[in-house]
């Protein structure tokens, strides 16, 4: 698990700090894929341990916002123990789904226990669902969120 964080926390932050701030955000909006508006849903957070290779689940029911026309998103909901306030940008393009999280910083720790809704993800969107998620050796992220 240390191992895998050491690894994705510095890939995370490169592939932020090389974005320049000047940059333009845009999402292509000519798809109805693309998700706009409020979300709200459970997050699960599935850990598995590398050394006894047993799984611990959490989840959450958070709300994520979207607003199409400012390539922007933010989280809220409980986010009191596994899942981290946010917002930032995001960009999708019918099957992955990019969020840069302006609340990461260099000085955010890559074990934290609340996790922020950044980096590229799965999803599917049917104009009402939306399925967001994504996985590693130790680590399955899961949103399963409706509009409201």
């Amino acid at each position: 698990m240390k191992r895998l964080q050491n690894i994705l926390f510095p890939l995370l932050l490169l592939m932020a700090t090389g974005c320049s701030k000047n940059a333009v955000t845009t999402v292509d909006n000519s798809s109805s894929t693309v998700p706009s508006g409020n979300f709200l849903g459970p997050f699960t957070l599935i850990h598995k341990s590398s050394s006894t290779g047993k799984s611990d689940t959490s989840s959450a029911v958070v709300t994520v916002s979207f607003n199409i026309s400012t390539a922007s998103y933010s989280v809220g909901g409980d986010t009191s123990k596994i899942q981290a306030p946010s917002y930032g940008t995001y960009t999708a393009d019918g099957t992955t789904i990019t969020f840069t999280d302006a609340t990461v910083t260099k000085k955010t720790s890559a074990n934290t226990p609340k996790k922020h809704l950044t980096g590229g993800f799965l999803y599917t969107y049917d104009g009402t669902k939306l399925h967001i998620y994504g996985s590693s050796d130790t680590l399955s992220f899961n949103y399963n969120l409706a509009s409201f």
